[in-house]
């Protein structure tokens, strides 16, 4: 270590040089403040012995100076003098010195002296050592945020901003003079309720990193988050990834337009069977009629079968599709389960193993449609079990909390489960399940389970695959307990139907040949039928028979 020893004594400073020099220390001496001043402006010393009497400038004066100097109380001062007095000795420690040391010199204290010096500077060397690589971190980090691609900022435990780097300023549109100091909620209100805002608070109250992607507003900019809590506050990286979620959306648009292409396709190759079917024995009636009246009834009862399956795969594109809403009333779950497991089981070697709680929530559904789902998620497991086995049916009430990105909104719901043995769905097969006539049976049409989804998701609830293995398939479906557990009328009995009778009905239809039907079967049943093809025109109507009093007892509109 560079010592500098300032003492005007000759014989004392030769014998402290030589002294300190046995200890393995490199000794510079000299003899008054002005020539350690010369050699301090060409050389650091990390460590210095002054004199207190000295020519010229005083060791007190001189210590003063250093201290007072740019890091000059990163040097050890080690004063020496002859006086004793306490007051001197406060005074030569209030002027900067680290220690002292009285004359006539003792070895052995100057010893100690000298190691605890020894000890204090290298401890400092350390400190500033660490606080250097601190220092250069801090740079390299600086540098690394400054440059990188994505967006940083940092804010305080108060949310007020502490740091933005170049490429958060772009994205967020705000210079960071704006910003830094400023309060993160108030400069970016239009976060405020926003899925940034819940994710942020939960970062900071829960001390979690969180990783989110989130709009600032619909239709504009999608961000990459990746929120970490800090010692200080909260530090975030994002970037802007819209174009990444533009390819997705395009993406899952075009998969939406093949499944419409293959729905389009088993669409018309089942309509077409069917009018087949209609047309064909329609014809045979028309040609064998004459000779044989006796074969148009059945010819004709042919072609209403075929005509009742039209109507029913249409009724079930309607479920698929915007259409087909479901005409709710409070039912026991329960009862539905049990009544579609027993009706799709009938015939088979499988059996239902039923878990069904006795106090299980009713629910606000159409009880035909719910019987389909059943019906369509058992005769998925019957065909998955050719060889009999066991189709387990469960259901619990539950309770859902409103958590972020959840699937469904908080809640009370009937939880519904559906679980077979059979040999599982393939992985690349899962995502295809719910495609409308997508099958991998050949007897199969491919709706059951597209339907079964539609029907859910318009009750408000959520049908889903939960695990499929080697071991067998488990579906859930969720549907909204009722609240109030009213009980709902039921349709018209016959007598209340029959009151009907004799009044007058008017019909809209765009469709002549319906118009024409419709008009026939209310005539058959004693109604007055007036029928007309748009809806200006039953206003008109409608208006004149209130007029002359004539009123229409009843209305039938074609709502498509």
């Amino acid at each position: 270590m560079k010592i500098l020893l300032v003492e005007d004594h000759q014989e004392s400073r030769k014998t402290l040089q030589h002294l300190i020099g046995r200890r393995g220390h490199e000794v510079f001496a000299v003899g008054s403040g002005e020539e350690a001043e010369k050699v301090m402006a060409a050389q650091k010393f990390p460590f210095l012995i002054l004199d207190w009497m000295l020519p010229g400038k005083s060791g007190i004066e001189l210590c003063q100076e250093l201290r007072a100097q740019p890091r000059g109380d990163e040097m050890f001062i080690l004063l020496v003098t002859a006086r004793q007095d306490t007051e001197d000795l406060e005074r030569a420690l209030a002027a900067g010195a680290n220690d002292y040391l009285t004359k006539p010199l003792d070895l052995a204290l100057l010893n100690v002296r000298l190691s605890v010096a020894e000890r204090q500077i290298r401890e400092l060397a350390e400190r500033n050592q660490a606080r250097a690589a601190l220092e250069e971190s801090a740079r390299t980090t600086s540098e690394i945020l400054e440059k990188t691609m994505d967006g940083f900022f940092a804010v305080d435990h108060a949310w007020n901003f502490t740091y933005l780097n170049p490429e958060a300023e772009t994205l967020l549109g705000r210079r960071r003079a704006e910003l830094i100091g400023k309060e993160l909620w108030k400069e970016l209100p239009q976060l405020i309720g926003s899925p940034f805002e819940v994710n942020y608070r939960r970062v900071m109250t829960e001390q979690v990193p969180i990783e989110f992607e989130a709009s600032d507003a619909p239709g504009k900019v999608w961000f990459e988050m990746h929120a970490y809590p800090s010692g200080r506050g909260m530090s975030v990286f994002f970037r802007d990834v819209s174009e990444r979620k533009s390819i997705e959306e395009k993406r899952l648009t075009t998969s939406k337009l093949e499944s419409l292409g293959t729905l389009a396709g088993g669409i018309a190759h089942d309509l077409n069977n069917i009018l087949t079917v209609i047309s064909g024995n329609i014809g045979l009636a028309q040609i064998e009629a004459p000779s044989d009246p006796r074969s148009l009834l059945s010819y004709l009862s042919k072609a209403g079968q075929a005509a009742q399956h039209a109507a029913r795969l249409s009724g079930q594109l309607l479920t698929f599709s915007k259409g087909g809403a479901p005409l709710k009333r409070v039912a026991s779950v329960a009862e539905l389960l049990g009544r579609a497991a027993e009706f799709s089981l009938y015939g088979s070697n499988l059996r239902a193993e039923m878990d069904i709680p006795v106090d299980l929530w009713k629910a606000d559904v159409d009880p035909g449609q719910i019987e389909q789902v059943v019906n369509a998620l058992v005769i998925n497991a019957r065909e998955a079990m050719p060889h009999g086995g066991t189709v387990s049916i469960a259901a619990r009430n539950v309770e859902l909390e409103d958590k972020p990105g959840a699937l469904l909104p908080a809640g009370r719901y009937v939880k519904i489960t559906i679980a077979d043995r059979g040999s599982g769905i393939e992985e690349e097969l899962a995502t295809r399940i719910f495609d409308p006539y997508f099958t991998t049976k050949p007897t199969a049409s491919g709706l059951g389970l597209s339907i079964s989804y539609s029907i859910v998701k318009k009750h408000g609830g959520l049908l889903h695959l939960e695990s499929s293995s080697p071991e067998g398939s488990t579906f859930v479906f969720y549907l909204p307990a009722d609240g109030e557990q009213l009980e709902t009328s039921g349709p018209p009995t016959a007598e209340q139907a029959l009151q009907f009778n004799q009044q007058r009905v008017l019909v809209m239809d765009d469709e002549a040949a319906i118009r024409e039907l419709t008009s026939q079967l209310l005539g058959t049943l004693g109604y007055e039928v007036t029928a007309v093809p748009d809806g200006l025109e039953v206003v008109k109507l409608y208006e004149r028979a209130l007029r002359r009093g004539e009123n229409f007892h009843a209305v039938i509109l074609d709502a498509t």
